[in-house]
């Protein structure tokens, strides 16, 4: 599997190899009621985000990964916002480390991000999966959409992209048999 790509790396899966998609919570709301979304700050309800763990965590345990994984963090804005590179690092072990800078484009406009890679044989999957869940509905951090888990001997991809789904990415149809 190719790491060092000039594109995102879910552009490149998504080319690459087939996808199959699993929703979270479906009719499901993440924020307590509201009269009035425009003038109140949203809260999200914590059994919601509860959920969605646990869904995640389902699926991850379905997958049956080895422990040779591969966790790449995509900065695709290069903005570090609140210590996202950090966070990931706390939630493994790392066996290797390297990050290298990326261009990619979107509409016409020309990005510099950095994609850092981990090598790890362990990975606090509940607490990585929360801070994810929770990054786009209640923290505003960039894990959302940006943490990919790859297991090294298979090359099938974990995406939990943020509290509405996991994609997973794969190249052997029997797999999915398995997480169905």
């Amino acid at each position: 599997m190719n790491l060092y790509i000039s594109r995102l790396f879910n552009e490149y899966c998504k080319f690459a190899k087939q996808c199959i998609s699993f929703e979270l919570a479906p009719n499901q709301y993440p924020y307590y009621d509201i009269n009035n979304i425009e003038c109140e700050d949203l809260k999200y309800r914590d059994e919601y985000v509860e959920l969605c763990v646990e869904t995640a965590c389902e699926i991850w345990e379905k997958c049956e990964f080895s422990n040779d994984l591969i966790v790449l963090y995509e900065d695709k804005y290069n903005c570090h916002k609140k210590n996202e590179k950090k966070f990931v690092e706390k939630t493994l072990r790392a066996l290797d480390f390297i990050q290298y800078q990326f261009e990619w484009n979107d509409d016409g406009e020309k990005y510099i991000g950095i994609r850092y890679i981990w090598r790890t044989d362990k990975i606090n999957t509940n607490e990585l999966f929360r801070k994810i869940i929770i990054s786009d509905i209640g923290e505003n951090t960039e894990l959302d959409s940006a943490v990919y888990i790859i297991d090294n001997k298979t090359k099938n991809v974990f995406f939990l992209y943020d509290d509405r789904g996991v994609d997973i990415y794969f190249d052997n149809k029997e797999f999915i048999n398995k997480i169905k």
